[in-house]
């Protein structure tokens, strides 16, 4: 959907929502706080932009990442940085439930993710769809948590991304958000090379 020298956007397999999608670092990190603080700065433009699309297409949206930085701390059994985007639509956001179940801390930029998760194994990023950031000292949590919570708010049933076959809404994703990514992409270009 977009690319850059160091980050992609795709559409995520398991599409609980149409317009789910994942930016991830092209170089291997094990957590989005691992990152650089500059390589988290391009980061939080194209998550805007993200969310700006989907915002623009599906109405309100999340983003979140089960940071994990060691095996044996759930996640879903990738270990390289992905952030999510959901379209959720007008379901209740569940940064509620989130906020009963963990200890966390609401901060201003995600270029602070680094630095406030710092010796965390496991953590949870999140941002609502007001844009506020949180950050969720969970500790382990089962494979997909955040997946299977979001899909039970939308009543999607299908959460495991790997019990995906043909996905009809990967291929509508596609189809509708090309053309949006294809003018970013345009509009990048231009700049860069000051026209």
């Amino acid at each position: 959907m977009f690319q850059s020298e160091e980050l992609v956007v795709i559409p995520s397999l398991g599409q609980i929502a149409e317009g789910y999608l994942m930016i991830l670092p092209r170089l291997h990190f094990r957590a989005i706080g691992d990152l650089s603080y500059g390589v988290l700065s391009r980061l939080g433009t194209v998550l805007d932009w993200v969310g700006d699309v989907l915002k623009n297409e599906y109405g309100r949206c999340v983003a979140f990442e089960h940071g994990t930085r060691s095996g044996g701390v759930g996640g879903c059994g990738i270990y390289h940085a992905h952030l999510h985007a959901v379209p959720v639509a007008s379901v209740p956001d569940p940064v509620s439930t989130l906020k009963a179940a963990f200890q966390y801390e609401e901060f201003d930029n995600l270029e602070e993710i680094g630095s406030r998760s710092a010796g965390l194994l496991s953590y949870l990023f999140y941002q609502g769809t007001d844009r506020r950031l949180y950050l969720f000292d969970t500790g382990p949590l089962p494979s997909q948590y955040l997946r299977k919570l979001l899909a039970d708010a939308l009543h999607e049933k299908n959460w495991d991304w790997r019990r995906a076959g043909r996905e009809e809404r990967l291929l509508a994703t596609i189809e509708r958000l090309s053309p949006r990514f294809d003018a970013v992409q345009k509009s990048l270009r231009s700049h860069t090379n000051g026209t």
